[in-house]
């Protein structure tokens, strides 16, 4: 080819060369470069405070329990199921003292078990149950008779309990029967606990 065509060729080419780019050595070590930048940036990034696990925070203490009231004392009056001696007219006279099978709750039943004058044995002397405010006592209906269980009836009655071991019967009305009030000391051992409801 002659010169002349070569020059003319190449003044074509080199302003092509140009729009194209520099050399391909040259793009690839500026590929190179920009990579080698990047990895660096991602490197310092990632070394940075904020990619960092953060240690796991402690455990909070316990919160301190406040201190617990001791508990209420036992109301006396729920451990009075047992026998008992009751110092009625006649007396003293044995007396059984249970829960009432056909109510639910703390209602007691007195059943008599020695005869006495105005009153026979097997029969229930006094129904009564817990008051809800006073501990220690008992609100029951009394039964009340002639001699012979002539014109019985049944009037209002406190049991005050003082120990598991001793308890009085009073007369709301102390004029509505005679021989009141009535003691009743246990035969035998206080239960420790009471029977369930």
């Amino acid at each position: 080819m002659p010169r002349s065509r070569i020059d003319s060729y190449y003044s074509l080419i080199k302003p092509a060369a140009s729009l194209i780019g520099p050399s391909p050595r040259f793009r690839i070590s500026a590929v190179a470069a920009i990579v080698a930048i990047l990895a660096a940036l991602l490197l310092t990034g990632c070394n940075s405070q904020s990619f960092q696990y953060a240690p796991e925070p402690p455990n909070p203490p316990a919160p301190l329990a406040p201190p617990q009231p001791p508990p209420p004392p036992l109301n006396q009056a729920r451990l009075l199921n047992g026998n008992w001696m009751a110092t009625y007219p006649g007396g003293p006279l044995r007396v059984v003292i249970s829960l009432d099978p056909m109510l639910r709750g703390r209602n007691y039943v007195a059943t008599l078990v020695d005869p006495s004058k105005t009153i026979p044995a097997g029969q229930v002397v006094w129904r009564g149950t817990l008051d809800p405010n006073v501990p220690g006592l008992v609100l029951a209906d009394q039964v009340c008779a002639d001699n012979g269980f002539v014109q019985a009836r049944n009037v209002k009655a406190r049991i005050l309990v003082g120990d598991p071991s001793n308890f009085t019967e009073e007369l709301v009305n102390p004029k509505e029967c005679r021989g009141f009030p009535v003691t009743y000391t246990r035969v035998g051992p206080a239960p420790a606990e009471p029977q369930r409801d």
